[in-house]
């Protein structure tokens, strides 16, 4: 009996240390997934069946997570293309504007010249007239605008009928905002004039505009500057 009790131990007691030293479980060196740290093929064939269940629970995490990354990116690519096609079109309507602008800011500096050009003083010759001179397509292309010449020239021009050769007369180009009362004028007159507003149903806005001076629109003299007001009548 002693003896086969002393065969068991030399046959089994080895077999146990071996199992026991080839048993040794393997300690997987740390890793961090979402940093893109995986185990090569070699490494994940010694990790026990317990850390291949995790790694692969981690894995399948990380797969969810890089999905709805996935998801959230594909929904902000389709919002920054909208918002690059909507900026697109307003970058070409701008242009078109800013197009638009330059050529009528072009048109009007080109007239804005052409104006300065015109004269503003005018040296009668003989068989001129102040009809005549207001015709003129540098003066003002109208010959019933020749009143504007005389009221300008009132200090040389006593009767608008005579006028003489050599005569150098002021040509008013300006919109007044202001008016110096004439012999004759009543308020309903001056804004009848075309330089003013030309109708004469006007007259309240002049005596709106100078009540400081004038109380009774019925009474104003010769000689009184009053203002002409012309924001109320931008178009005039």
């Amino acid at each position: 009996m002693f003896g086969k009790k002393t065969m068991v131990i030399w046959v089994f007691v080895p077999v146990i240390l071996i199992s026991a030293a080839g048993c040794s479980r393997y300690s997987p060196s740390p890793i961090d997934i979402s940093a893109g740290e995986y185990y090569e093929d070699e490494e994940y064939q010694k990790l026990s069946k317990k850390d291949r269940k995790e790694y692969c629970l981690k894995l399948a995490g990380e797969l969810e997570s890089l999905q709805t990354r996935s998801s959230d990116a594909q929904a902000q690519l389709k919002q920054n293309r909208d918002d690059i096609t909507r900026l697109t079109q307003e970058l070409r309507t701008a242009e078109r504007e800013y197009v638009n602008l330059t050529t009528q800011i072009t048109e009007l500096n080109g007239q804005i010249s052409a104006l300065e050009a015109l004269p503003k003083e005018w040296k009668l010759v003989y068989g001129e007239c102040l009809w005549t001179l207001a015709g003129y397509e540098q003066i003002y292309g109208d010959p019933l605008k020749w009143t504007r010449i005389w009221r300008a020239n009132f200090d040389m021009i006593e009767d608008p009928d005579w006028v003489l050769a050599g005569w150098t007369l002021t040509i008013p180009r300006h919109w007044p905002r202001k008016y110096k009362v004439a012999q004759d004028d009543w308020l309903a007159r001056i804004a009848g004039y075309w330089e003013i507003y030309g109708n004469y149903r006007k007259w309240p806005v002049l005596f709106e505009a100078n009540r400081n001076q004038i109380n009774d629109p019925d009474l104003i003299f010769p000689g009184q500057e009053i203002v002409v007001p012309r924001d109320a009548y931008p178009s005039e």
